[in-house]
């Protein structure tokens, strides 16, 4: 069960990394319908880290404050896509909010590979 948690997680952050790019990339160059359908596999992306990574962090880390660091950190991130993804697909400037996103991804995914633990 750890092992599917734990792929699923991880595989789900690769995946919404490349989608999140590629949405917003569809959504500046105009490409509105092909940015919606990104923006939706990215939602269901999400809905797939939230639940895999809640199944971790409760059943498996639960006593380790550093995944709650981690879980409100990935919370914030997917504030920040949908944030820089919607500014993006109504033409509004959100650059910010997308290297926002991107800054604070790439934090979370090292804090799951503990890269910051010093152990």
């Amino acid at each position: 069960m750890y092992n599917m948690l734990r792929e699923s997680h991880v595989g789900g952050w690769e995946v919404a990394f490349l989608l999140l790019i590629v949405g917003y990339i569809l959504y500046r160059v105009g490409k509105a319908k092909a940015g919606k359908i990104i923006h939706m596999i990215l939602r269901l992306m999400i809905l797939i880290i939230f639940l895999s990574g809640a199944g971790l962090l409760f059943s498996y880390h639960a006593s380790d404050f550093y995944y709650y660091v981690k879980a409100i950190l990935g919370i914030v991130v997917f504030g920040l896509m949908e944030m820089s993804l919607g500014r993006a697909s109504r033409n509004q400037p959100s650059i910010g909010l997308f290297i926002a996103a991107l800054a604070v991804m790439v934090l979370v995914i090292l804090l799951g590979y503990r890269v910051f633990s010093g152990a």
